[in-house]
C-alpha cells in the first residue's frame, strides 16, 4: 500500500514584502513573444521562461562575434537556468570588456547575493539600476540586498531611486515597494535588525513538533515578553513569520497586504509589522520586520516560522539527534570548522542563498540541477518539465503512483516516482520518492530555475552544517553510523 508524503514544505518562498511574483518587468502581460536573437533572449527572461533561455544563451554564445552585451544577457539567463559557475565565467568576462553593462553588474549582484555578501550585491545592483529591460529586478534585488543589510537611510533613497526609475518609464511602482516602505515608517531606530550582544558559540534546543516530528522548532522571546516556537524553514526566504494569533497577542501594528503561494490549491494572506526585540539565548535583535501570515499549518497557533535570512546571519549547525541548533558568528569561520569530525564528512557540497538556501543535487543520473533545500519539509519534489525530458523516457510507469502531499495551502494530489536515487555530491541516497509539481510558480518567485525541492529527510541522518560564511553544506555522519557512505540511503 503506497502511503502519502505526510508534508511537503511549511512555507514557500514568500518574496519580502508582498508582491510575490518579482517585478522584473513592468507592463508583464506586455512582454513580447521570444525570438531568435538578443530580444528574444531579453523576452524569455522575462517571462521566466529560465530553462528555454538558458538554451538560447548556448547558442548565441557560441557566436565568436556576440559583444559583450550580448554576452552579458546570456551570462544572466545562464545564471537564470541555474547554471552559477558558468554564469559568473560568462559575466565576469562581459564586464571586464564593458565595465558599465548593467545586466553585467545586474548577473554579479544577485551572484553576491546567493554567496551571502549584501555589501558586494549592493556595489553591483546599483550599477544595474538603468538596465533598460531588467532594471525592475535590479531594484528589486538592490532593496532586498539592503534590506538584509538594514540601514534605514539606504531604504529611503532606493525607494526614491526606484519612485524616479519607473515614473521615467511611466510604469507603476510594485506593490512590494509600498508594503516595504509602509513597514520601515513605524521604526524608530535607524537600522533593522540591530543585534545586541556576542556570540562565540550559541546552542539552541531543538523542540520536536508532535503533529510532524520531523520538523524542529527553536523558542524565542518576543517583545520582552513570552518565548513562542518557531519552525526552522530555510526554504521560507525572509527573516521570520508570525502566526496571525501571535501577531494579536503581541499588539503588533499591522500594514501592507499580499497573498502567499506556494504548495496546496489556497493562497494565504500576508501582512506586515515590525518587532521592537527579537531574543534567542543572549543574543538580540531590535527592530526586526515580520510577515503576519495565515499558512496552513499555524492553524491558529501562537507560532511562527525562522527562514534563510535569520539563519545566513550565521554559520549553523543542526543536530537532530542532541536537539540543539548552534550559531556561530560569522567573521570566526574557525569556530565552525572547529566544531566539524572532517574524517565523517559524507558529503560537501556549494550552498546558494537563492533567496532560499539552495543546492545542485541529479536524480537518478539526469543532469545536476537546483534543487531548493527545505528543512520543513518531508518529501521531495520534482519539475514535471524536468521529469518529462529527463527521468520518464526510462522510467517504468508501475513506478508513478497518485498521492497526496501537504504544504502551505492545504493538501493536493501528485504524482509520485517511487526508487529513486538522489546523487547530493558524492553522497547517493537510494529508495528515494519524489513527487511531480509544476515549479513554475515558485520559480518565477524566486527568478531562477530549481528543479525542484529536497526536504529534511535527506539532513537528519546527519549533523547538517551550513557554512554561510564559505557558501557549503557539510553533512557530517554521526559515530556509530553503520550504513556505508554509498549504501541504501543514509546512515542508520
Amino acid at each position: 500500500m503506497n502511503k502519502p508524503c505526510r508534508f511537503a514544505v511549511a512555507f514557500l518562498f514568500v518574496a519580502a514584502l508582498g508582491s510575490l511574483v518579482p517585478s522584473s518587468a513592468p507592463g508583464h502581460d506586455q512582454i513580447p513573444a521570444p525570438g531568435k536573437g538578443l530580444h528574444g533572449l531579453e523576452a524569455l527572461i522575462l517571462n521566466d521562461s529560465f530553462r528555454e533561455a538558458g538554451r538560447l544563451a548556448e547558442k548565441l554564445l557560441a557566436d565568436p562575434a556576440a559583444d559583450a552585451h550580448t554576452r552579458a544577457v546570456c551570462g544572466l539567463a545562464l545564471l537564470k537556468a541555474g547554471r552559477v559557475g558558468e554564469a559568473e565565467v560568462v559575466l565576469r568576462q562581459a564586464v571586464a570588456a564593458s565595465p558599465d553593462d548593467p545586466e553585467a553588474h545586474l548577473g554579479l549582484g544577485r551572484i553576491a547575493r546567493i554567496r551571502n555578501d549584501e555589501d558586494a550585491a549592493i556595489g553591483h545592483l546599483r550599477r544595474a539600476v538603468p538596465s533598460r529591460a531588467f532594471y525592475g529586478e535590479a531594484l528589486r534585488q538592490l532593496w532586498r540586498a539592503a534590506w538584509q543589510r538594514g540601514r534605514i537611510s539606504d531604504l529611503h533613497e532606493i525607494y526614491r531611486l526606484a519612485q524616479e526609475r519607473y515614473e521615467g518609464e511611466t510604469a507603476t511602482l510594485p506593490s512590494w515597494f509600498g508594503n516595504g516602505f509602509g513597514q520601515i515608517q513605524s521604526v524608530a531606530g535607524s537600522r533593522l535588525f540591530e543585534t545586541e550582544g556576542s556570540l562565540a558559540r550559541l546552542a539552541l534546543p531543538l523542540i520536536t513538533d508532535a503533529l510532524r516530528s520531523r520538523n524542529f522548532m527553536v523558542a524565542l522571546t518576543l517583545n520582552g515578553k513570552d518565548a513562542y516556537p518557531f519552525d526552522i524553514d530555510s526554504a521560507f526566504a525572509d527573516f521570520l513569520s508570525v502566526s496571525p494569533r501571535l501577531a494579536e497577542e503581541l499588539g503588533l501594528q499591522l500594514t501592507g497586504g499580499s497573498t502567499a503561494t506556494g504548495v496546496g490549491p489556497a493562497e494565504s494572506r500576508v501582512r506586515f509589522a515590525v518587532l521592537d526585540k527579537v531574543e534567542a539565548g543572549g543574543l538580540a535583535f531590535r527592530n526586526v520586520p515580520v510577515m503576519v501570515s495565515d499558512i496552513r499549518p499555524f492553524d491558529g497557533l501562537k507560532k511562527g516560522l525562522i527562514g534563510t535570512a535569520f539563519l545566513k546571519r550565521f554559520n549553523v549547525t543542526i543536530d537532530v539527534e542532541a536537539k540543539v541548533l548552534t550559531l556561530y558568528p560569522l567573521d570566526r569561520p574557525d569556530l565552525l570548522a572547529a566544531a566539524i569530525d572532517r574524517t565523517a564528512v559524507a558529503t560537501d557540497v556549494p550552498l546558494y542563498c537563492y533567496e532560499a538556501t539552495t543546492v545542485e543535487a541529479s536524480p537518478d543520473g539526469a543532469p545536476a540541477a537546483l534543487y531548493i533545500l527545505d528543512t520543513a519539509a518531508a518529501a521531495n519534489l520534482l519539475d514535471v518539465d524536468f521529469f518529462a525530458e529527463h527521468l520518464k523516457p526510462k522510467t517504468d510507469p508501475g513506478r508513478i503512483v497518485r498521492t497526496g502531499i501537504r504544504g502551505a495551502g492545504g493538501a493536493q494530489d501528485v504524482n509520485r516516482i517511487d526508487g529513486l536515487a538522489i546523487a547530493l555530491g558524492p553522497l547517493l541516497y537510494k529508495g528515494q520518492a519524489m513527487c511531480e509539481f509544476p515549479m513554475r510558480g515558485l520559480n518565477e518567485i524566486g527568478g531562477r530555475y530549481a528543479a525542484g525541492l529536497i526536504g529534511n529527510h535527506l539532513l537528519w541522518p546527519y549533523r547538517v552544517h551550513m557554512d554561510f560564511r564559505a557558501g557549503r553544506l557539510i553533512l557530517e555522519k554521526r559515530a556509530g553510523a553503520r550504513r556505508p557512505l554509498n549504501g541504501d540511503g543514509p546512515p542508520e
